[in-house]
């Protein structure tokens, strides 16, 4: 039979270590959350046609947090009160959070190595099609360009490639300034820096095609935005990597200690039974 000072230890470490993964459920609960109402998400959602890649991490950090924060409790109770198939629930239930907590590590890697891709062939795409056509699409990239101090998506320029820049006026002499790699047109207000938005106040941007576009250089914001968004959105893939990998073998250890405190439990019933 396992002394009792062993199966105290193990209960003592078991109570701690669940203690951790309580206050860690928490903590990835509210990552999660903050990681949703990020502006920055957000904004990314919008552009990708609301596609679910990616807030897919982000919502299964929010609900593998609340699981842990639940399961962390049972668990400390369990170990508290030596309840072996309280034990064995909280053993299995870890067993399944550890696999979602793995396949949220997958998908935020598979989506990182993909980045920037994602984010240029999206905005690209919002900006050729949905800018000054739908508003929320229009107010969207608007804040990302005036948030990140940005212009287009590798720079400035790439506004000229779209309908935007040059049917703003709707006329015939706009459509041939334009597209064809043509150096004529327009750029959002949003594009502007502080001396464009001084110089020009309410029509900085907008009225850029009386000249080519690099004589109004130093008026605008010439970095594209996918870098700064890639480095944005990589933050948050790489907080929830880091974040899994640690409470995964937290949670490798917490199952560890869990069996062996079950086999304790149930070695020492056994030993008591018998000598009835």
């Amino acid at each position: 039979m396992p002394s009792t000072s062993c199966i105290n230890f193990v209960r003592s470490a078991t109570c701690l270590l669940n203690l951790f993964f309580w206050l860690g459920g928490v903590g990835t609960l509210c990552i999660g959350i903050l990681m949703l109402l990020d502006p920055i998400v957000n904004d990314l959602w919008t552009i990708n046609n609301g596609s679910y890649a990616i807030t897919t991490s982000a919502y299964m950090l929010t609900f593998v947090g609340a699981i842990m924060t639940v399961l962390g409790f049972c668990g400390l109770c369990g170990a508290w009160k030596k309840n072996e198939w309280m034990l064995v629930c909280f053993c299995i239930i870890l067993i399944v959070v550890f696999c979602l907590e793995f396949a949220c590590a997958l998908i935020a890697y598979n989506y990182k190595e993909k980045l920037e891709k994602y984010v240029a062939d999206s905005m690209t795409k919002a900006m050729n099609t949905k800018y000054g056509i739908d508003e929320e699409y229009t107010s969207v990239i608007d804040r990302i360009q005036t948030d990140f101090e940005c212009c287009g998506v590798q720079s400035y320029r790439d506004w000229l490639k779209t309908s935007w820049s040059v049917d703003k006026e709707g006329t015939d002499e706009g459509i041939e300034l334009g597209i064809g790699g043509n150096t004529f047109g327009r750029v959002p207000t949003s594009c502007c820096n502080k001396n464009g938005l001084n110089e020009y106040d309410s029509n900085c941007g907008i009225s850029f095609n009386n000249l080519e576009l690099w004589t109004y250089e130093r008026f605008l914001n010439t970095n594209g935005c996918v870098n700064a968004i890639k480095l944005k959105a990589k933050q948050h893939v790489t907080l929830a990597i880091t974040l899994s990998v640690f409470i995964s073998a937290v949670q490798l250890f917490g199952i560890f200690l869990t069996m062996t405190l079950c086999c304790c439990i149930n070695k020492g019933l056994l030993k008591n039974n018998s000598t009835r």
